[in-house]
């Protein structure tokens, strides 16, 4: 067995073996490296290199979605769902058109989200109380300022997700 061979090995086996949290964080981590690899290959004029890197972020986000339980998650469920759909459609744009801006709002996404889940993931459970949790509704949300206030189409974006309960389908 090569050495290639045992990285892809160890990755497998890295995957297999991480809890939830962890390979939420690794999915973040693959899309935020792949669309930095996307303006990479923008930099040098290689599409092909842009396409298959967007793609790949195309494809972790499409996880990411897929992942959601939408019947436990309740609403944070739904806005990330609607912000991945967001992110699908800057990637879409990013690959037909070139768009540098695209990209760049991307990772203005995913990058306060992946702090958010690391936050979520490291930080000690909260104590169970009688009433609701006080927290600040805004205690893991990324700056407003990531997205614009609307798309291409004058559609309302979503806005960033707020901390609150939720679960991924095992």
């Amino acid at each position: 067995m090569g050495p290639s061979n045992f990285h892809k090995e160890y990755q497998k086996n890295a995957v297999a073996t991480s809890n939830q949290g962890k390979l939420i964080l690794m999915m973040y981590d693959g899309a935020i490296k792949f669309t930095r690899m996307a303006l990479d290959s923008m930099d040098r004029n290689d599409l092909a290199g842009k396409g298959n890197n967007i793609r790949k972020t195309q494809d972790i986000i499409n996880e990411l979605s897929l992942a959601l339980n939408m019947d436990k998650g309740g609403e944070i469920s739904v806005k990330l769902e609607s912000l991945y759909r967001y992110t699908i459609n800057q990637l879409t744009l990013a690959n037909v058109k070139a768009d540098r801006d695209a990209l760049q709002t991307v990772l203005k996404i995913l990058v306060p989200l992946r702090e958010a889940w690391n936050q979520i993931f490291t930080s000690p459970p909260e104590k169970e109380t009688s009433g609701p949790p006080e927290t600040s509704p805004n205690a893991t949300a990324p700056p407003s300022s990531i997205m614009p206030s609307s798309n291409s189409n004058g559609a309302e974006t979503p806005p960033p997700p707020r901390k609150t309960s939720f679960t991924f389908r095992a």
